[in-house]
């Protein structure tokens, strides 16, 4: 018989081929985000899904980890009071046991077709999800799994803050007319970018970098900012650091921080709302692809580390 009536295959033959060579494939990768909270009037109630979502499969195409699933359930670090704003949150005990049939129903999978599933990478773009990685280790211990990352969005700011900046200071020379305009603008993207918080500048400029910004609310949204903006956070509190909450809702005090004491740095980011451009959100795209492009380098590249 010759070669064409035999077939060809090309099983086990293809481990070099491609970007990522031997690597493909080495780490299952999860999104996970909130499915329905309230940001703002010019973003989606889904806005941290979609973030999760971006982010994850832009890293799946840097690292060759395979992007298996969106993990659909949320919690929240302020209990259940989180329900007023955030309505499908659920105790974190609830979502881990949850998490762990999911992941194991799309591990099985993956086993079954005879890919590598003893890595996993979860990256949440959801503060609220932050408790989920202290389970870690009982995760790892029931999926019987060699390494699992669940990232958090409070521990990742310090590593990024310089590239970010420098990203910033060409940013600035880019948009400006002369040095003493990219001055002003490098002082105004600092302090958009140090307020990273829930429904902020830095949440709008990356609503608009993925494409999910609504520009007419947004002008609507500001218009009645600027025009009275003890009066728009009533009606829309869950922006800049859930603002009109921690102003108008006493109840809130305990688990959102006070004024005296901003435990989570929401009047921080309430603050700079007021006083950045006469209480109007400023939105700007490149600083939504800056984030999000330094955000996947790094997880891309502790993702590569944990490969060896």
């Amino acid at each position: 018989m010759n070669s064409d009536e035999n077939g060809i295959s090309l099983e086990g033959k293809m481990d070099d081929w491609g970007p990522f060579g031997n690597s493909e494939g080495k780490w299952l990768l999860f999104s996970m985000g909130n499915p329905e909270e309230g940001h703002s009037y010019a973003l989606p109630r889904n806005m941290d899904d979609l973030g999760a979502q971006r982010i994850t499969h832009l890293i799946s195409c840097k690292t060759g980890g395979r992007y298996v699933a969106h993990i659909p359930w949320s919690t929240d670090t302020a209990g259940l009071i989180a329900k007023d704003w955030s309505p499908k949150t659920i105790p974190p005990r609830e979502l881990i046991n949850r998490l762990v049939k999911f992941l194991q129903y799309h591990i099985q999978l993956y086993e079954e077709m005879g890919f590598d599933t003893s890595r996993v990478f979860i990256y949440s773009f959801h503060g609220g999800n932050n408790p989920i990685a202290g389970f870690i280790q009982e995760i790892k211990e029931k999926l019987n799994l060699n390494k699992l990352i669940i990232t958090r969005t409070d521990n990742v700011a310090g590593d990024i803050a310089d590239i970010v900046l420098e990203k910033l200071h060409f940013l600035s020379i880019e948009l400006s007319k002369d040095n003493i305009d990219a001055k002003k603008l490098m002082r105004k993207l600092i302090k958009i970018v140090t307020t990273l918080d829930h429904a902020g500048h830095c949440e709008h400029s990356i609503g608009a970098a993925i494409g999910v910004l609504d520009e007419e609310k947004l002008v609507l949204m500001n218009r009645e900012l600027e025009d009275d903006f003890e009066k728009a956070l009533k009606k829309w509190p869950t922006l800049a650091g859930l603002g009109g909450l921690i102003m108008y809702g006493k109840k809130y005090a305990e688990v959102l921080g006070t004024k005296d004491n901003d435990i989570h740095g929401h009047w921080k980011c309430l603050n700079t709302l007021r006083r950045l451009d006469n209480g109007k959100i400023v939105t700007i795209k490149e600083v939504g692809v800056i984030l999000i492009e330094t955000i996947v380098n790094y997880y891309s590249q502790i993702i590569k580390e944990n490969t060896l």
